[in-house]
C-alpha cells in the first residue's frame, strides 16, 4: 500500500486515504453513528458523488485561480463527514461552520468566506432561515431540500445531499497543491468578529504522518468522535483514523454524557477528548475502576490536563496509554506531545501534565518581550516554527504579519502562551499571556465578549473574566459592567444573539467602578479576587442582589 511518503507532492487530498482503502478493502467498516455504518467503499461512494456535484457547478472554476471553498454546516455526523470529505475529493478549501452560531454570527461568517457551495446535515438546514438563505452561496445540498426551507430572497441550487448521481468508483480525488488551502476553521477575535485560520494542504499532510506513527493507529482501531467539525480535534479523530484505515465512531452532541457507556458498547480502542470531558463524567459518577478495559490508547487535547483527570482516567481505562497533545489551530491541531508516564511530568504549583517536546519537523522556543530566546526555566512566550504552520488569517493581513513574523529568517508563530523549557527540554505551559481562554475545550478571547458586552451594556468599562476555574481550566464566564443604563437581562439575551453559548458570560454584574491597573487597563484580576470574595452569594446574584455590587475590589501587590 502506498503512503503519503511515497505520494506525488501535487497529488495528496485530504480524501485520498479514503478513497485508497476503497480500492483495497472496500468493505472495512469506515464509520458508524446512530445505526447506520458505512464501509470504506460507500463513504468513497458518497463522496465521490457530492465531489460531482460540486465540480459541476458554474460558481467552482477551475480550480487553478482560486481553490474553491465550500460551508459546511452540520454537527458530528456521517453527513457532515461525507460533506467535508466530497468538498476534498473536488478539490475544495472546507469551511466547519458551528450550529451553535447564532444567525448573526453565521451571516457574518458566510458573507466572509465567498463560498461556492453549502452543505449541511438535517441539523444545520433547520438554521436556513430566510435571512441566513439570503447570504448562501448559488449551491446548497442538503437532506430533503424541499422540507423546512424558508423562502429565499433569492433563486438558489438546492440538491438532495442523499440522492446524487452515482460516479465511477475509480475517479480519484483531485490534485492539490501544498500550498493550497485543506480547511479554514473560526475562532474567536479581538475585534467582535471571528477570524478565519487558513490551514494549507502541505501543513494537514506533515501532521497527519508524524500522529499516525506517534499514535501508532492500526486498522483494528475503533475511534471515537465527541467534538465538532469546528473543533479542529476533528482532523484527528477523521483523517487520522482513515490515513490507518480504522473505524471512526461518532457519537451525537446529545449522548455526550453517555460517552462512556458508548465507548463500552462498541468496544473502542481509542479516545481522544479535551480532559474536561472526563472531569464532567466524573461529576455524574460515570467512572468506575475498569470501566473501559478496551481502551489501548487515550488522546487528551484543548486545554491544560490535570494530573486528578490522568489518575482517575487511569483506574477507568487501565489498559490504555495516555498522551497529552498542545497545539494551536494556527500550527494544526497538535504539535507537541508529552506521553504519561511514571512518574508523572507535571508543572509546578499548576498540576497539570507538561506539554513535553514538539513533533519531528518542528520547532519550539521560550521568547523573552525583546524575541531573544529565554533561559532554562525562564518563563515567557511559546513560539513555534515548521511544516505545520497555518498560511494565517482569512482578509487579516496585518494580524497575519504580527502573529506569524520572520525571526532571524524564520517564520515563526507567536502563541501567545505563556511557558518555560527546563533542564530535561520539556516545555511546561503557564496559561494565557493575553485574554485568550478555554472555556470546557472551546477557545475564547475575552476581548470579543467585552465588544459585545460594551455594545449591549452602552457602558465605556466592561470586562469578562473566566469563572469558576478548576483543575486548571475555566468552567464558565462572569461579565462586569460599570455604568450601564441596561438591565442585565436584556444584556444576557443580546449576547446570546450574537454568541456561541460557551461564550455567554453566566451572570452579568452591574458595579459602580471598575478596577484598573497602573496603566489604566481593566484590571481582571482584581475582579475575580472579588468574585473569590463575594463567593457562594453569587449564586443568588443578580436575582436577589437589586442595586449594583459595590464591594471594596482587592488592590494588586506589586507590578
Amino acid at each position: 500500500m502506498p503512503n503519503m511518503q511515497q505520494e506525488n507532492a501535487l497529488d495528496f487530498n485530504l480524501a485520498n486515504s479514503v478513497h485508497r482503502h476503497s480500492l483495497l478493502d472496500p468493505a472495512r467498516l469506515a464509520i458508524a453513528c446512530e445505526g447506520l455504518e458505512l464501509s470504506y467503499g460507500e463513504l468513497a461512494d458518497r463522496a465521490r458523488r457530492i465531489a460531482a456535484a460540486l465540480a459541476q457547478s458554474p460558481d467552482w472554476g477551475d480550480g487553478e485561480s482560486f481553490r474553491p471553498r465550500v460551508g459546511i454546516l452540520a454537527s458530528r455526523s456521517i453527513d457532515a463527514c461525507t460533506g467535508l470529505l466530497g468538498t476534498s475529493w473536488a478539490g475544495g478549501t472546507y469551511i466547519p461552520i458551528g450550529l451553535k452560531s447564532p444567525e448573526a454570527r453565521l451571516i457574518a461568517i458566510l458573507n466572509q468566506c465567498r463560498l461556492s457551495a453549502l452543505i449541511c446535515d438535517g441539523q444545520g438546514a433547520k438554521l436556513l432561515t430566510e435571512r441566513v438563505l439570503a447570504a448562501c452561496p448559488p449551491l446548497v445540498l442538503r437532506p430533503e431540500p424541499g422540507r423546512h426551507l424558508a423562502r429565499p430572497s433569492r433563486r438558489l441550487d438546492t440538491h438532495d445531499l442523499h440522492d446524487l448521481p452515482a460516479v465511477a468508483s475509480t475517479t480519484p480525488p483531485a490534485r492539490i497543491k501544498s500550498t493550497d488551502l485543506a480547511y479554514i476553521i473560526f475562532t474567536s477575535g479581538t475585534t467582535g468578529l471571528p477570524k478565519g485560520v487558513m490551514v494549507p494542504t502541505g501543513a494537514v499532510r506533515h501532521y497527519l504522518e508524524v500522529v499516525t506513527n506517534l499514535l501508532g493507529l492500526t486498522a483494528n482501531d475503533r475511534v471515537l468522535e465527541v467534538c465538532e467539525l469546528s473543533f479542529d480535534f476533528s482532523v484527528l479523530d477523521m483523517f487520522a483514523t482513515w490515513q490507518a484505515g480504522a473505524s471512526l465512531h461518532v457519537l451525537p452532541a446529545n449522548r455526550i454524557m453517555n460517552a462512556v457507556k458508548f465507548a463500552r458498547e462498541n468496544r473502542l480502542t481509542v479516545w481522544n477528548s479535551v480532559p474536561s470531558l472526563v472531569g464532567m463524567l466524573n461529576q455524574i459518577k460515570a467512572l468506575s475502576p475498569a470501566v473501559l478495559p478496551d481502551l489501548r490508547l487515550t488522546v487528551f487535547g484543548g486545554e491544560p490536563l490535570p494530573a486528578s483527570i490522568v489518575e482517575s482516567w487511569q483506574q477507568a481505562a487501565p489498559n490504555s496509554a495516555v498522551q497529552n497533545l498542545y497545539g494551536p489551530t494556527e500550527v494544526t491541531v497538535s504539535c507537541m506531545s508529552q506521553p504519561v508516564t511514571t512518574p508523572l511530568l507535571v508543572t509546578p504549583q499548576r498540576n497539570v501534565v507538561a506539554i513535553g517536546s514538539p513533533f519531528p519537523g518542528l520547532e519550539a522556543a521560550i521568547l523573552t518581550a525583546d524575541r531573544r530566546c529565554a533561559p532554562t526555566d525562564e518563563p515567557g512566550e511559546l513560539a513555534l516554527a515548521g511544516a505545520q504552520l497555518a498560511q494565517g488569517y482569512l482578509d487579516a493581513d496585518e494580524l497575519t504579519e504580527a502573529k506569524f513574523p520572520t525571526i532571524s529568517g524564520k517564520r515563526w508563530y507567536l502563541t501567545g502562551d505563556l511557558a518555560y523549557r527546563d533542564a530535561s527540554g520539556a516545555f511546561h505551559h503557564l496559561g494565557r499571556i493575553d485574554n485568550q481562554i478555554k472555556v470546557l475545550g472551546n477557545r475564547v478571547e475575552l476581548e470579543e465578549i467585552d465588544t459585545h458586552l460594551r455594545e449591549l451594556s452602552r457602558a465605556e468599562l466592561v470586562a469578562t473574566v473566566a469563572w469558576p476555574v478548576s483543575d486548571g481550566g475555566a468552567r464558565g464566564l462572569i461579565g462586569f459592567v460599570a455604568g450601564s443604563p441596561m438591565k442585565t437581562e436584556h444584556i444576557l439575551s443580546g449576547l446570546k444573539l450574537r454568541l456561541p453559548a460557551y461564550s455567554v458570560p453566566s451572570k452579568i454584574i452591574p458595579i459602580e467602578r471598575m478596577p484598573l491597573n497602573h496603566n489604566g487597563k481593566v484590571d481582571r484580576v482584581a475582579l475575580i479576587r472579588t468574585l473569590e470574595v463575594v463567593g457562594d452569594s453569587l449564586r443568588q446574584w443578580p436575582e436577589k442582589n437589586s442595586t449594583p455590587l459595590n464591594q471594596p475590589v482587592p488592590q494588586r501587590q506589586g507590578l
